[in-house]
């Protein structure tokens, strides 16, 4: 099925030239009519005044990257610097195969100007200028001092025609292409993807841009080794795929690669539907967009879903690169309706008081939550845990328990650097995955469920400890004042592993910070100490376990956040007391 959703994607989307190539073109370089250079090499950009400009893009001859594998092979019309100019003076070792590249572009040229007479000339101006040391040298040292790189792609300009987009030399390429198909001799047999008789491949063309593949491209069908292949079939044969279904098939993936998601560790995450729709909330998982949140969590009781009521078809495939081969790490098929509806859940399920109590927030981006897992890099992750992330919430599942371990673990080690640094414990966004991880579960108790803000009704011993252990760090506060390591930087890990050997401790130091403290302010945390010490019972638990550990830890951020609140209330009230 994921063939012929990609398939039909091409025939939407009209994709799928067997002779041409959407491909980056980074540089133009102007050319006189006697072969000699009119100008400094002209910068192709898409858009200038973007912060991170990217490269036009036109539609290039296609020439196989099998062909190109073979060594001394070259694109036409446009290529890298290397093959080109032979432009890369790091690497001496490649200079015949990149002299032979030079030569093939060269002919090429050559063959275009006998079968186009009246653009020969501007043909043989590229041949004159590649033939001239002179004309080389002087063209690298120009792309030297703009900082080009021997990978960026390079087209011609000859008195004012850009090569590339002249329509003679693109007839000429699709003629010399029909007459190589016609030239070739291929088995017929049932294509896997469209069930008709079909001239078979030998191989498939490869794929570019997938993490972890191969620079030149990686395949999607691909059999190298004996052990792969059956019934004495060898190559791509032991999958049948028609020319035409492969081509349609890599061209929906190529289309998709620039709107996929790479953040998210080592993969490619894409997605698409059987007809287009107005809203994607696909991208709204990586973006978090406070509006585009809002409104999808609004449209239930609006009764307008965002795509409407259509049982739209949606797809979503993670795909990550093996050496030359494409993994298929993950694959979805559903319903528009039924996505919405899961991401819908997702964000409400992530929804948690910000840290000082003024709100909730829940439109966190899949990158966010998965960076308060780690210290530097999702690389820290188990490779599979982004991956599981995202499917979780197209798909309405439980989070896996290593996504909560991971934040737990990271919730433990949290300490701050220096007395005047806010409480690094309390991260809005691991807490929000930490709820939304207990909110799956499937032994969650209902009755305990875990609300964005603090819930003084929930009994669950976990929960009050975290709240207890909260109470204890302000009363700290207030009597001794901010310490480089108070009992939150102390405590923590112990307090949220087995409390019955921690808090028993802390429960009688607290007595004297009673004692110390004064104020209002101390009256009321005295009030919510009796309050959950009484809720709890004479013993602490004596071990919890991950799930335990998760409402300890979101005991201690509500309690935390309720007491930031009453503080900046009190400082209002203040305020409005206080004479101008």
């Amino acid at each position: 099925m994921m063939l012929q959703a990609l398939i039909a994607l091409a025939d939407r989307e009209g994709l799928g030239d067997p002779d041409f190539e959407e491909t980056a073109i980074h540089w133009l370089l102007p050319l006189n009519g006697d072969g000699s250079l009119s100008g400094p090499p002209v910068q192709l950009l898409a858009n200038s005044d973007a912060k991170k400009p990217t490269p036009k893009t036109y539609k290039r001859p296609f020439t196989s990257p099998n062909e190109l594998s073979q060594g001394g092979r070259s694109h036409f019309l446009a290529d890298n610097l290397e093959r080109v100019l032979l432009f890369n003076p790091k690497e001496p070792d490649k200079a015949q195969s990149r002299r032979n590249s030079q030569l093939y572009f060269k002919n090429l040229l050559t063959e275009a100007a006998q079968s186009c007479p009246q653009i020969s000339s501007n043909c043989h101006a590229v041949v004159v200028f590649l033939e001239s040391e002179k004309n080389l040298q002087e063209a690298r040292r120009a792309f030297e001092d703009s900082k080009a790189k021997p990978t960026d792609n390079v087209t011609f300009q000859v008195a004012g025609l850009n090569l590339l987009q002249e329509a003679e030399l693109q007839n000429f390429w699709r003629k010399r292409r029909a007459k190589a198909l016609s030239e070739t001799t291929r088995s017929q047999r049932v294509c896997l993807a469209t069930g008709f008789l079909s001239e078979i491949l030998d191989t498939t063309e490869k794929i570019r841009g997938i993490p972890g593949g191969l620079a030149m491209g990686t395949n999607l069908i691909s059999f190298d080794k004996d052990s792969f292949t059956s019934y004495g079939l060898e190559q791509a044969q032991n999958a049948a795929i028609s020319a035409s279904a492969e081509l349609k098939f890599r061209s929906a993936l190529q289309h998709l690669m620039p709107t996929g998601i790479r953040s998210l560790g080592e993969s490619i995450h894409l997605h698409w539907t059987r007809d287009p729709v107005p809203v994607d909330v696909f991208s709204l998982l990586e973006s978090a967009d406070d509006q585009g949140v809002a409104r999808l969590l609004e449209s239930p009781r609006s009764g307008f879903p965002p795509s409407g009521t259509n049982p739209n078809a949606y797809y979503a495939m993670t795909l990550s690169g093996n050496g030359a081969r494409i993994v298929v790490r993950d694959w979805l098929e559903s319903t528009v309706p039924e996505i919405e509806a899961h991401v819908a859940a997702w964000f409400r399920d992530l929804g948690i008081s910000s840290p000082d109590g003024s709100g909730t927030e829940s439109a966190f981006k899949l990158g966010r939550l998965l960076y308060a897992m780690v210290r530097e890099k999702i690389d820290e992750l188990p490779p599979q845990l982004p991956t599981q992330l995202l499917y979780s919430a197209l798909r309405g599942l439980p989070i896996p328990q290593s996504a909560l371990a991971a934040a737990l673990r990271r919730q433990q080690i949290e300490r701050r650097k220096n007395s005047n640094d806010s409480d690094p414990k309390l991260n809005p966004a691991r807490m929000a995955l930490i709820k939304a991880c207990l909110l799956r579960s499937t032994t969650n108790n209902p009755s305990n469920a875990m609300t964005p803000t603090l819930n003084p009704q929930n009994s669950d011993p976990a929960y009050l400890c975290g709240r207890l252990f909260a109470v204890l760090d302000r009363l700290q506060y207030l009597a001794l004042g901010q310490l480089n390591a108070g009992i939150s930087e102390r405590f923590y890990a112990s307090a949220s592993t087995t409390p019955s050997i921690v808090m028993g401790r802390l429960f009688r130091n607290a007595q004297f910070h009673l004692a110390k403290a004064g104020g209002g302010a101390a009256e009321n945390i005295r009030k919510d100490f009796e309050e959950i010490s009484t809720s709890l019972g004479t013993t602490f638990p004596p071990s919890l376990d991950l799930e335990g550990q998760g409402r300890f830890a979101l005991g201690y951020y509500h309690q935390k956040a309720e007491y930031r609140r009453r503080t900046n209330e009190r400082k209002e009230q203040q305020d409005k007391q206080s004479p101008e």
